[in-house]
């Protein structure tokens, strides 16, 4: 198992608080990145009695509308000949709707990651890396940042399928969920794996599709969400 602790620090000066957020991915690639929409920053800030039963407290439920602006995680998984020995991966990764923030530090802690790069950015005025830190300045609204890494999270079990798990993915403030909108997107060589299960399975609010070399999840949810995605060899019966 390849365990990836992520922490994320917003600091947001005109509430004049500091957020922590600890968000654990086990055998992931993918950094569940938290940002604020205009409205719960407001209700953050509200010094009236919050209603404490609207908010999630971790069960996983996957929505059917959500407003557009939600923050979005988009991600591109390439699976090669090479990644069945070895098990490394590419990653292309992009977080679309962040909010209008001072400063951001993304920390990726995976066991195994290399090449980690900022592909591209938008409405963010600087965008630093150290290490597998990542950070971010002057963030203004609808900002979006992409990066591309390499990253060992594919792996055989004992029975001789090859999982990718992804998980858990959740948007965290102090005890509350809120929704999340992540798009995966796999690609893999058709001649030589197939997928045989997805977990969960396709349901309201969890799209599966699956085409010729690749899979793709669709799903905006609260709560804690884990994935797994198992292979076959096309020549393993």
């Amino acid at each position: 198992m390849y365990r990836l602790l992520t922490y994320l620090v917003i600091t947001q000066n005109k509430f004049d608080f500091c957020l922590i957020f600890l968000l654990f991915v086990t055998a992931s690639f993918s950094t569940p990145l938290y940002a604020f929409t205009e409205e719960e920053l407001q209700w953050f800030a509200n010094d009236e009695e919050k209603n404490v039963d609207s908010v999630n407290e971790g069960e996983l439920n996957f929505l059917t509308t959500t407003k557009n602006n939600t923050l979005h995680s988009i991600n591109v998984l390439t699976i090669n000949t090479q990644s069945i020995d070895t098990g490394w991966v590419k990653l292309r990764q992009c977080y679309r709707h962040l909010d209008k923030l001072p400063a951001v530090d993304i920390t990726y802690q995976y066991r195994f990651m290399r090449a980690l790069a900022i592909h591209s950015k938008k409405q963010i005025e600087k965008a630093t890396i150290n290490n597998q830190t990542i950070s971010l300045e002057n963030i203004s609204d609808n900002a979006e940042i992409c990066v591309r890494a390499e990253v060992r999270i594919f792996y055989q079990n004992s029975d001789g399928t090859f999982s990718l798990m992804n998980g858990p993915y959740h948007r965290r403030f102090l005890d509350g969920y809120y929704p999340y909108h992540v798009t995966l997107a796999v690609t893999y060589p058709q001649h030589v794996l197939r997928p045989v299960k997805t977990i969960p399975e396709e349901q309201q609010g969890f799209e599966i599709i699956h085409q010729q070399g690749k899979t793709t999840i669709d799903t905006v949810f609260e709560g804690i969400l884990n994935t797994e995605i198992i292979f076959k060899l096309i020549d393993n019966k």
